[in-house]
């Protein structure tokens, strides 16, 4: 996630050197990158808007989700998420998130940060087509951690999401796990175009579905994926895209494969 202010006030007094954005209002708290198909522990600042339009192509199909975010507090970020599934000609709008994340922990040093931050959120169940909804709400808790400097980014997320019963179906729980690695080729100053390029690790295991208590052995599965990702800003925009590669995938499914996330997305903060 692209955190990006209009001044850089105060960045030697935190020693943190050209390159780096401090945000009005904020405390002089650092706030750049996130993993794109991971998560990050990163905040806005006090009464900071966010807009996020992605696209996301995932073997058939496709999604946009469209993100607006709004700093409660400058450790306090809302997020609403709403997904347009635009795979068939039944598409339309899916499933509503709206999460919070708390960065509880920081830790500033002279062209440093590091930040801790917990993550809860809860996904209501929409069916596209109009038809029965599968399964109930979906109730996530996370922990994510982050290390930045001026040339080397560092990302660590968990994530897990309990899947509630609806109508005796219960579509089964999921984890997700990231690891990300990051570089800045080129230190630049906040008013000249600046590219960081990232490389991700991701876990994510989905259990398998039960109806009536029944459980359905085709579904379930485990992904191993690893790729490569790009965030390039301008000021209080951002550009970015990746692909997440499986690398070993386990499904219940016989004869079913994991397939490429491509991902691109726009990000603008105010």
């Amino acid at each position: 996630m692209l955190m990006v202010g209009a001044g850089v006030a105060g960045l030697s007094a935190q020693g943190l050197g050209v390159g780096s954005t401090v945000f009005p209002g904020s405390a002089g708290i650092q706030l750049r990158h996130e993993p794109i198909f991971g998560v990050g522990p990163h905040t806005t600042w006090r009464g900071g808007w966010g807009l996020e339009i992605e696209v996301e192509r995932h073997g058939s199909e496709t999604v946009v989700p469209v993100e607006v975010m709004y700093g409660v507090t400058e450790k306090l970020t809302v997020t609403v998420t709403l997904p347009w599934e635009a795979s068939s000609a039944d598409g339309g709008l899916g499933e509503v998130g709206l999460r919070a994340k708390w960065r509880f922990a920081t830790r500033f040093a002279p062209g440093l940060s590091d930040a801790v931050a917990l993550i809860g959120g809860i996904t209501i169940p929409r069916n596209p087509a109009g038809g029965a909804l599968k399964g109930g709400p979906g109730i996530m808790a996370g922990l994510a951690a982050g290390r930045e400097s001026r040339r080397w980014y560092y990302f660590a997320g968990a994530r897990g999401t309990l899947r509630v019963r609806r109508d005796g179906y219960d579509p089964g729980d999921r984890l997700a796990l990231n690891l990300a690695w990051g570089v800045r080729p080129r230190l630049t100053a906040f008013e000249v175009p600046d590219l960081v390029i990232l490389v991700e690790g991701n876990y994510r295991a989905v259990g398998r579905s039960t109806l009536a208590g029944e459980v359905d052995g085709a579904t379930g599965s485990r992904v191993l994926t690893f790729g490569p990702a790009v965030l390039y800003s301008i000021r209080n925009i951002m550009f970015k895209g990746g692909l997440d590669i499986p690398i070993w995938d386990r499904f219940n499914e016989a004869g079913k494969d994991a397939s490429t996330m491509v991902i691109g997305a726009l990000e603008i903060h105010w």
